[in-house]
């Protein structure tokens, strides 16, 4: 009894291929073929084999007259295989059944959407949520492809994602000034000189606004410098990390990275920052650095101390510890406040010292204030001149 049934079951797996190979050897068909098609194949897919399906997929989706639903069925297959070829087909597909199987995945099948042409904006944002890194740099390397708003606001929410295809971003201008700042571990030379660009364009805006050129200069006390240079020179790497994230109230991983860092700009942009000397910072150079920067490297990160402003060296400084989430791209209000001149909101253990005064010394004049009840403190908001 059970051998006619599987023998028909066998044979009605073959057929729904059969069918197609007949189909697409046809250059065209009345409207009565493609619906008789259609039903056959809705009616027959379930119990088409994968290697048959993957075949059926591949030769429906080049297919200039393949019926829109036998490519919909296709696209939403289990086998990812089967769906990546469907959804390779140049014909169109519904915005909301893309955006659909780029939540679904896997990855394979969001590499194919990405390739397709046109790409709506939903699915571009969907991809920005979803996608792997390699997905993300083949759908920048687009010419068009322009990231809105609302694909980098996704993106922002995945960190790791972010960082691994910020230099695509900065080459396609999609970052702006603040997320340059924050990413400028992450970026590539191109992107980080684009982003100290930025920094500058910042700066002299400032300058503009208040008039007053003593906000381009650092102001940090002479000793807080000297610690720091002393911790380079004879603490090694940890102890000058240690003293790098607490006089710039760095986080430590954020710290630790700039000491790691291959290309050096991050280093020289805090050293600008605090303020040392082009001696000062060629000693630190050559003690941290000196096994595995080439001399024309060095040579090159002293230019570019010399070079940038110590203004806008703070501008980058200070998006390092920015929090991704204030960042996300919102809708233009005209105000000018921006993330690299607020308060970062990523937790450190510390204030910063941007008035050179050490912890030390800072508890010291507390504790001899403390006893004159007619003084008052000074806003803590206030700066002490170096």
């Amino acid at each position: 009894m059970d051998l006619p049934y599987e023998g028909g079951r066998t044979r009605k797996a073959h057929v729904l291929l059969a069918a197609t190979e007949l189909y697409v050897a046809a250059s065209a068909h009345t409207p009565r073929e493609r619906q008789q098609f259609e039903e056959l194949f809705r009616q027959l897919l379930r119990d088409t084999p994968v290697p048959h399906r993957r075949i059926i997929a591949r030769l429906l989706a080049p297919y200039p007259h393949a019926p829109n639903g036998c490519l919909a069925l296709l696209a939403f297959d289990p086998d990812p295989e089967v769906s990546a070829a469907a959804l390779a087909t140049p014909q169109p597909i519904a915005e909301a059944s893309l955006v659909n199987r780029v939540t679904r995945g896997p990855e394979t099948v969001r590499a194919v959407i990405a390739d397709r042409r046109p790409l709506p904006a939903r699915v571009v944002t969907a991809l920005f949520a979803q996608a792997a890194p390699d997905t993300l740099r083949a759908l920048l390397a687009r010419d068009d492809i322009a990231p809105d708003d609302d694909a980098l606001a996704a993106l922002i929410t995945r960190a790791e994602v972010l960082e691994a295809v910020a230099p695509d971003l900065a080459r396609r201008k999609a970052l702006s000034a603040p997320l340059l700042f924050r990413l400028f571990l992450a970026l590539d030379a191109a992107g980080r000189m684009e982003a100290i660009a930025a920094a500058e364009a910042r700066t002299l805006s400032e300058l503009a606004r208040k008039g007053d050129p003593r906000i381009l200069a650092a102001h940090f006390k002479p000793d807080v410098l000297k610690s720091l240079v002393e911790a380079a020179l004879s603490g090694g790497r940890a102890a000058f990390a240690a003293h790098l994230a607490y006089t710039l109230d760095l986080p430590a991983d954020v710290a630790a990275g700039i000491l790691d860092d291959a290309g050096g700009e991050a280093i020289v942009a805090c050293l600008r920052a605090l303020g040392t000397s082009d001696a000062d910072t060629g000693r630190i150079l050559v003690r941290l650095f000196g096994e595995t920067l080439p001399l024309e490297r060095m040579r090159d990160l002293l230019r570019l101390h010399a070079a940038i402003t110590p203004r806008a060296a703070m501008l980058l400084v200070n998006g390092l510890r920015a929090d991704l989430a204030d960042l996300a791209p919102r809708a233009e209000t005209g105000d000018e406040t921006n993330a690299e001149t607020t308060a970062p909101s990523r937790t450190a253990t510390h204030r910063p010292l941007q008035d050179g005064i050490a912890h030390a010394e800072r508890r010291r004049g507390e504790a001899e204030t403390a006893p004159a009840p007619a003084r008052r403190s000074l806003p803590s908001g206030r700066r002490t001149a170096g």
